[in-house]
């Protein structure tokens, strides 16, 4: 049996794949952002897009691009990374509650309050993280767990840390993760 080139790439094997902005090419992942958008307006263009429930939803689409932005870092892309993530945001909160993707919007939450914070805006950042508490709370993900801590390491590396808001923060943080997630009981299900 040959090998297949479509195949052969780091995704179908499973594989982490760095993208352009994470490994400091701007100028590349700034041209796949801009490529990513003229492809939406050209499918919004026609009668039928594809996708049926597969299609990638535009909130999740903008999450995706805000979370490029912050790998680029700087004042304008934490600015557009900001506007992406709220739109976002926004838009997965508007769903009817049976149609939200609460994981997705946490981890858009997220990707706001690193923005906030990566701005200098601690009490806009809180805002964000006691909502994707609130929700881990009831329904943990490894995913936001994983960006949970994330987000902690950065607020106390940040020049604000020693504030009352970073401070008070940061102990919520750190109570939620002490709580133990809810488990299922041990057994099969009948």
């Amino acid at each position: 049996m040959g090998i297949h080139p479509e195949y052969a790439t780091p995704e179908h094997a499973g594989l982490p794949v760095p993208r352009p902005g994470q490994l400091n090419r701007g100028s590349d992942a700034l041209a796949a952002l801009s490529a990513a958008d003229h492809l939406r307006e050209r499918l919004a263009e026609g009668d039928e897009l594809p996708g049926g429930m597969m299609a990638f939803p535009v909130e999740k689409q903008l999450f995706y691009s805000s979370s490029t932005h912050l790998w680029l870092a700087g004042t304008q892309h934490l600015s557009d990374a900001e506007a992406r993530d709220d739109e976002a945001v926004e838009m997965f909160q508007s769903a009817p509650p049976e149609q939200q993707r609460l994981g997705e919007m946490s981890l858009a939450r997220m990707d706001l309050a690193m923005a906030r914070l990566g701005r200098g805006d601690i009490d806009g950042a809180a805002t964000q993280i006691h909502a994707v508490l609130g929700v881990s709370a009831r329904r943990r993900t490894e995913s936001v767990d994983r960006r949970i801590g994330h987000f902690s390491r950065q607020l106390a590396l940040h020049l604000g840390a020693g504030s009352p808001a970073a401070i008070g923060l940061r102990e919520v943080i750190i109570a939620h993760q002490e709580r133990m997630p809810a488990q299922l009981p041990p057994g099969g299900s009948q």
